[in-house]
């Protein structure tokens, strides 16, 4: 540990401090405080950085976190636009207008008032609280106390992954994978779309390195040659976005073509664990009587799926198709780790199926070096529960009053609903899984909208959802829109009201856990930084406007203060199975002096470390060694013995490869159930995982796809993970934008058609809106793809309306999907072309943050 301090640095101490966005790492990020000041950062050096107990070092974002709670952009009092008043909002001026800075009082009032209104004049459904995935929030309390909102929904960073994997059999939408300790038994390690290097900072790449060096070899699949990839040498299996599920059908076939005796596929793996497969092995509750294997033959479309009929869908040569089929045979332990990306995509509800269709294909479940797991969040490569908060825990922050408005639309459709009035709802989007008491999604109805009002907590909407243009519109259409940030997020820069909240350098609040992210760490913090300016916490935010709307906050939503949540979260936190009777232990040790110090109630209690000595460390990590205890292979009991140990989400008990069940909920969402005949683009999707042919897609590229003439927008558009944000924060920091530009990468035959080199600015555009970014051209993207960085800030030049930010969300559309919830990101058609125009792009690091022109 280098804790030395130097000259002019007396008197600092080293504080635990969080890194709190929601990336990829679960990382350890230290300051030195002097006065409430931070001197320096530094991260994780508490012990020797092996194998066994690797080091949690965060990433440039930790060390740039300072100028997160203290840069120029940072919000520090009420504000509201000059020119609104609940008389004449002026909509057309929110994101132009000016700011004038007024109380705190007057800010509640004004947002009080506005939702009293909207109340008395339109219900409670006027109300939309911008939410996901049913994460109410602390004003989300208040509001459903208040008598309600209107709700949002989606699957957001897992797609496809999130609605249905239980279903067929899947832990979902996590948790597949086998202990980091087994990764080097792989003879081939899979990355499906998984770009460890940069979405999912710190130690999955370390695990990587680690199977590299003991000789596991790699493939990446995807439409860009990743830095995982490229750091691991492996195998670029290229794939147009959207194409994965004809490429794995591709590969399926060849298994069943080629195989000899079992030299591809485990038939004995697929005789006792699978369903659907063959005819011999339909599941008891199937409606229909075909089968995967004859569906992949062409029997029942007469469309054989060949290489060469997937080839053509996604741009796989055909002996690439032939080379991954070899190395997902039987005869290789192989570990597929997918990351969401390819579920982002329109029509991409059967890929999780076929994924799993596929590994099971080769048998490679529950034993070592065998695995096939979606890695959020985002591509952990050791995902599972071992450090965790134990089943009847307090570490909830409210008892919800309950959402009495029964109205929700799904993130992909948001901006449709406020601005043309009419949605269609099939209710919150959560995980298809039978052993959950919540309430699941609904047969899908159409819906009238009339919003009024707008909420912005924890979010950032206008900036992380789907077409921004028509986002704008919508947030200029509504009567009153507040938002609650530390910075100015598009949203608020959209809003009427912005009220400044803390950071977690400034207020106790909760800790993390690995869980998604790393199974064997949990962190610890404390909050060593003076409240800067007039911020306030989340919980006092929500507390100040229930007084205004004379809810009884402490008593009716949340009685518990920011400390005592922030205390119940750490002594609550246990490594499970710990102790030899395979119960938990919290990893704080509690004393009644640890009480009495932060006055906070609760009980002594034993621990594996004292509660002072984790939060100053920061960190509490498993230590571990080869074959011990912890290490866990998913599915080993089942592939044994799966009479004795079945799988208890499946309705067989089995891998479905036909799961009648998936079917039904899909047409209870896409309206299909009991014979009706779907909305609008929604999708019929069969048990079976069929491809689908879906909008904004590689055919969609083509104005006659028979003769192959090209369309308006012949580019597909995708999206990459950045190390310079966690999606759209830290996109304001000084430090991140010099270090890492932020380019278009286009391929080197498409750039050269077009006469473009690295370096110039190029416009890409489509019917939903144009950005301007300067062009990187490269060999490690596909022809007739393009990828931008996900997550920057949009900043339109005001005489042309083209943003000149790169935020990509400006090109992807909003209303042509497949299935409610399934946000289709990485669907998008776009042309490019070299820009000579007036606009002249000033690097990003020489652009000053959004400063509000707040009047003294």
């Amino acid at each position: 540990m280098n804790d030395k301090l130097r000259k002019g640095e007396e008197g600092a101490a080293w504080v635990a401090v969080p890194c709190w966005h929601n990336c990829g790492g679960r990382c350890l990020v230290k300051a030195l405080v002097r006065d409430g000041k931070v001197l320096r950062m530094k991260t994780d050096d508490l012990h020797e950085d092996t194998w066994e107990r690797p080091q949690a070092r965060c990433c440039p974002m930790g060390y740039a976190m300072q100028q997160q709670v203290f840069g120029p952009g940072r919000l520090k009092h009420p504000m509201k636009r000059k020119h609104y008043s609940p008389e004449d909002p002026h909509r057309e001026l929110r994101g132009v207008d000016e700011w004038e800075r007024i109380t705190w009082d007057e800010a509640m009032d004004l947002f009080a008032d506005a939702l009293k209104k909207a109340k008395a004049a339109y219900g409670n459904e006027s109300i939309m609280y911008m939410n996901m995935i049913n994460m109410q929030g602390y004003l989300g309390a208040v509001l459903s106390a208040f008598g309600g909102y209107f709700d949002t929904t989606g699957t957001q960073s897992t797609g496809a992954f999130q609605m249905v994997n239980p279903l067929f059999g899947w832990s979902a939408p996590w948790g597949n994978s086998n202990d980091r300790m087994d990764l080097a038994n792989s003879e081939y390690i899979v990355l499906m779309g998984h770009n460890a290097a940069w979405a999912a900072f710190g130690n999955p790449s370390v695990y990587l390195k680690h199977a590299k060096e003991k000789g596991s070899k790699f493939v990446f699949v995807g439409p860009e040659y990743s830095e995982t990839a490229g750091f691991a040498n492996a195998l670029w299996i290229p794939v147009r976005p959207g194409g994965d599920t004809a490429l794995l059908l591709a590969v399926a076939y060849l298994m069943i073509t080629k195989d000899e005796g079992g030299s591809l596929i485990d038939w004995d793996f697929l005789d006792r664990c699978t369903v659907g497969f063959d005819a011999d092995h339909m599941p008891a509750d199937a409606k229909t009587d075909e089968n995967f294997k004859d569906y992949v033959l062409g029997a029942y479309d007469g469309v054989p799926k060949t290489p060469a009929w997937a080839s053509e869908l996604c741009g796989t040569p055909v002996e690439l198709i032939e080379q991954l089929t070899e190395i997902l045979g039987c005869k290789h332990d192989v570990s597929i780790h997918a990351n969401g990306a390819p579920a982002r995509c329109k029509g991409a509800e059967n890929y999780p199926q076929l994924l799993m269709t596929v590994a099971a294909m080769g048998g490679h479940y529950g034993k070592p070096g065998n695995s096939c797991s979606n890695d959020q969040y985002y591509g952990a490569m050791n995902s599972g529960t071992l450090i965790a908060t134990p089943p009847g825990s307090t570490m909830a922050q409210f008892s919800t009053a309950g959402n009495a408005v029964g109205k929700t639309v799904s993130l992909d459709l948001i901006w449709d609903a406020i601005v043309d009035g009419e949605y269609w709802d099939a209710g919150n989007c959560m995980l298809a899984d039978p052993r959950q008491g919540i309430a699941l999604p609904h047969e899908v109805r159409r819906e009238t909208a009339d919003i009024h009002v707008l909420v912005s907590e924890t979010n950032n909407f206008l900036s992380t959802q789907a077409n921004t243009n028509k986002g704008i519109e919508a947030f200029r259409k509504v009567d009153f829109v507040f938002a609650s940030a530390y910075y100015m997020k598009l949203d608020a820069q959209y809003a009427d009201v912005v009220v400044p909240v803390t950071t977690r350098w400034e207020t106790l609040k909760g800790h993390f856990y690995g869980f998604f992210k790393d199974k064997e760490t949990s962190f610890a913090s404390r909050a060593p930084i003076p409240v800067q300016g007039e911020s306030k916490s989340d919980r006092e935010i929500a507390a100040a406007l229930a007084a205004k709307l004379g809810i009884d906050y402490d008593t009716l939503l949340n009685p518990m203060s920011d400390a005592q949540q922030w205390f119940n979260q750490i002594a609550q936190t246990a490594v499970m199975g710990y102790t030899p009777e395979g119960q938990p232990m919290p990893v704080a040790q509690v004393t009644q002096e640890d009480l009495d110090r932060y006055g906070v109630t609760g009980s002594p209690q034993p621990g594996l470390m004292p509660f002072e000595d984790y939060v100053e460390a920061g960190v509490y990590r498993i230590p571990r060694e080869e074959g011990d205890r912890f290490v866990t292979i998913p599915l080993s009991d089942f592939r044994e013995d799966p009479e004795a140990h079945p799988i208890e989400t499946s309705a067989s008990g089995k891998l479905e490869i036909y799961c009648q069940a998936k079917s039904d909920w899909y047409d209870m969402v896409n309206g299909y159930a009991d014979g009706g005949e779907g909305v609008a683009d929604y999708v019929k999707v069969s048990p079976l995982p069929k491809w689908l042919d879906a909008p904004l897609s590689y055919k969609d590229s083509f104005a006659d796809w028979d003769n192959k003439v090209k369309g308006d927008y012949p580019i597909q558009l995708t999206h990459a993970h950045y190390l310079r944000r966690a999606h759209t924060d830290c996109d304001n920091l000084p430090w991140m934008r010099e270090a890492l530009v932020n380019p278009v990468w286009i391929n080197k035959d498409d750039a050269a058609e077009r006469g473009i080199k690295t370096g110039d600015t190029i416009r890409v555009f489509n019917d939903n809106g144009a950005f301007l970014r300067p062009a990187s051209v490269t060999r490690t993207v596909m022809p007739g793809v393009i990828v931008i960085p996900h997550g920057a800030t949009l900043r339109l030049d005001p005489e042309t309306g083209v943003d000149v930010a790169g935020a990509d969300n400006v090109l992807t559309s909003s209303n042509r999907t497949t299935t409610p919830f399934l946000n289709g990101w990485n669907s998008n058609l776009v042309q490019y072309e070299k820009y000579d125009g007036p606009i002249q792009l000033a690097p990003d690091c020489e652009v000053p943050p959004v400063v509000p022109l707040v009047e003294e």
